[in-house]
């Protein structure tokens, strides 16, 4: 009987060792679910992070884009500009000097001058004012 008892209380103890390995092993399988959950919150931030960086990128290259846009419009705009643009000669030049008029009251404008811009009144205008 004692062997009896020996071998129940061995059983005993392999059954109980057993239990415990279980229990690791449930822990375990936890433990490796919980880490798979944070590896995939961890690769949907890395997803948004790529997202919003390509996103980004885009709107350096349209904001590159805009500024070369613009950079040009600033050079036609100032090039416009200079066409109006006064030639400020000193009082002692002799070409700054008030021109002849001719017998209609006109001055000769110098070759390659730009012509006055007058304003023009229409017929219609001036019939509405009165």
């Amino acid at each position: 009987m004692d062997l009896v008892n020996k071998a129940g209380a061995a059983l005993s103890e392999i059954l109980k060792s057993i239990k415990e390995a279980a229990a690791i092993v449930v822990e375990i399988a936890s433990a490796s679910m919980e880490q798979s959950s944070g590896i995939e919150q961890i690769n949907k931030s890395i997803s948004h992070l790529d997202e919003v960086n390509q996103q980004n990128s885009a709107l350096v290259e349209e904001n590159a884009a805009t500024a070369k846009m613009l950079e040009q419009q600033s050079r036609d705009m100032a090039q416009r500009v200079d066409t109006f643009r006064i030639d400020e000669r000193s009082a002692d030049d002799p070409a700054s000097s008030p021109a002849p008029e001719h017998a209609d009251g006109a001055r000769p404008r110098p070759a390659g001058a730009a012509q006055s811009i007058r304003p023009i009144r229409l017929a219609s205008a001036s019939r509405r004012a009165s």
